[in-house]
């Protein structure tokens, strides 16, 4: 099997285990994100995790911006960056932020792409 076609399949794997029913977002916290976001962490750890933590993201990110803004939370979704790099905000957030554990993981994840991208600065190739 491919490489993208494995990376593919465990993506859509990660997605499906974030639906089971009357799943949301707050069901995820901060700590739980973060263990998702580093059980790959160099490549040696658990690959569905790592997805799932990527496609939380990547799914929350795209519920706000600077014209839809989320529990107080807006970023500029304009900017060039990656998806990986999104996580990486999120996991040295959370690593600044450890108080914040506690808190719904889509809440850390709106307070993390706002601190990093913030609405009307000039923030491309951050």
């Amino acid at each position: 099997m491919s490489y993208r076609l494995h990376h593919l399949l465990a993506v859509m794997l990660a997605i499906a285990t974030l639906c089971p029913g009357d799943a949301s977002a707050a069901q995820v916290t901060g700590q739980q994100l973060l263990s998702l976001c580093t059980a790959n962490a160099a490549g040696g750890g658990n690959e569905i995790e790592a997805a799932e933590c990527l496609g939380f993201i990547v799914g929350v990110a795209d519920t706000f911006d600077c014209i839809e803004p989320d529990h107080g939370f807006n970023w500029n979704s304009k900017v060039d960056v990656t998806q990986p790099r999104l996580v990486g905000v999120v996991i040295q957030w959370l690593q600044d932020h450890p108080a914040a554990k506690q808190y719904e993981g889509h809440r850390v994840v709106g307070a993390a792409l706002s601190a990093a991208f913030p609405c009307g600065a000039k923030t491309a190739g951050n």
